[in-house]
């Protein structure tokens, strides 16, 4: 006889705000807790963005070293360590992308009947290099012979890790990066007015905005010439910037000595990522690749217009007409031109987006029930 709650353990490098993360935290917070709750395994130490909500959800945080610092053996000891001390768990959920091969390992060394490897992404640092490309290799053997199931946020992110041949043919199982719709219904133009004045942004300028940790995929550098552009030809717009990461301060520093203070917000890590989403009239993202980024998801439940690279899988778009592939090798004054042109065409019929939103499996209260489904499955 069961016992509840059976805990599932996530694996992940650490639990900061990014689009991975917030889909863990949008399922964690609606799954059924009485029945499931999540541990969450790191290899990162220190103080992440989502340390204390975990806890106080219930769920426990477990600590191990990377393989880069210990080396693999030692690492592939230290998962089937830990899962042997803090288990049972009916299943490990790895969110790694290629070493969640080790993982898989590691689980059925340990025992874990459900093993779970998880894509969030469509490209990797380095995939070029030799050496990069037999580890990615090794790795996708490894998923092959020891998951149990296979899960990615898109196709192309599927196809990415586990070959285009098991997404057509139905082994990965598409799960896309739900949210919770109803904390964008609510929201109005009012709310959008307040939130620009409180931050002190100009009441009749156009407020292009970006969400996302500063990284080399995403591209940030981008906006300098951007803003450059909007500066030297005097238009009325203003970037707003959310998030942190290792290249912020070097992209603050870029900010200062272009002299682009006046156009550009640095706001850190915020929670009410709604109402900025809300309060931007274009969302832009000119990411060097991505998986299947929650933020646009995010941005088109709020109706907001998005510009983004053509970089990005075409599976982000809801067909709300609210977003528009550019290439990054397009002009500065292209990329102005569609920002210009899509400002002021929101979408405000949220029975539309909600409708578009449940058919597509957009809806974390219907994906909640999907998750807990394959994790209590026999």
């Amino acid at each position: 006889m069961k016992s509840y709650p059976l805990r599932v353990l996530h694996v992940v490098g650490g639990m900061n705000r990014g689009g991975a993360e917030t889909m863990i935290m949008n399922l964690y917070r609606k799954v059924d807790r009485t029945k499931i709750q999540f541990d969450f395994l790191y290899m990162k130490p220190g103080q992440h963005h989502y340390d204390q909500e975990i806890r106080d959800l219930g769920g426990r945080i477990l600590y191990i070293n990377p393989p880069r610092k210990v080396g693999v053996i030692r690492h592939i000891y230290e998962i089937v360590s830990t899962i042997r001390k803090y288990g049972p768990f009916i299943a490990v959920h790895a969110h790694t992308l290629f070493h969640s091969g080790i993982v898989m390992c590691a689980a059925f060394l340990a025992g874990v009947d459900k093993r779970i490897c998880h894509s969030h992404s469509t490209s990797d640092v380095g995939a070029d290099k030799l050496l990069r490309k037999m580890y990615f290799n090794i790795m996708k053997t490894m998923i092959k012979i020891f998951a149990t199931h296979m899960i990615a946020c898109g196709r192309d992110a599927g196809a990415y890790l586990f070959g285009k041949r098991a997404v057509e043919s139905g082994e990965v199982v598409v799960f896309p990066n739900a949210i919770d719709l109803k904390k964008y219904e609510i929201l109005t133009y009012d709310d959008a007015l307040r939130l620009r004045q409180s931050l002190g942004l100009p009441e009749e300028a156009i407020i292009i905005g970006h969400v996302g940790r500063f990284a080399e995929p995403k591209n940030h550098k981008f906006f300098i010439p951007l803003m450059e552009y909007v500066k030297v030809n005097s238009l009325n717009i203003c970037l707003v910037l959310v998030g942190d990461g290792e290249l912020r301060s070097s992209i603050q520093k870029l900010v200062e000595e272009k002299g682009l203070n006046k156009y550009i917000k640095f706001l850190g890590i915020r929670e009410d990522i709604p109402e900025l989403m809300n309060m931007f009239d274009v969302f832009v993202m000119p990411s060097l690749y991505e998986g299947l980024p929650v933020t646009l998801i995010e941005a088109q439940a709020a109706g907001t217009p998005c510009i983004i690279s053509d970089n990005i899988t075409r599976e982000v778009d809801m067909g709300l007409n609210l977003v528009e592939f550019v290439s990054l090798d397009a002009s500065i004054e292209t990329w102005i031109e569609k920002i210009i042109e899509k400002a002021g065409k929101r979408c405000r019929d949220f029975d539309k987006i909600r409708e578009v939103y449940k058919e597509r499996k957009y809806d974390v209260e219907e994906t909640a029930k999907d998750i807990m489904e394959i994790y209590l499955r026999n």
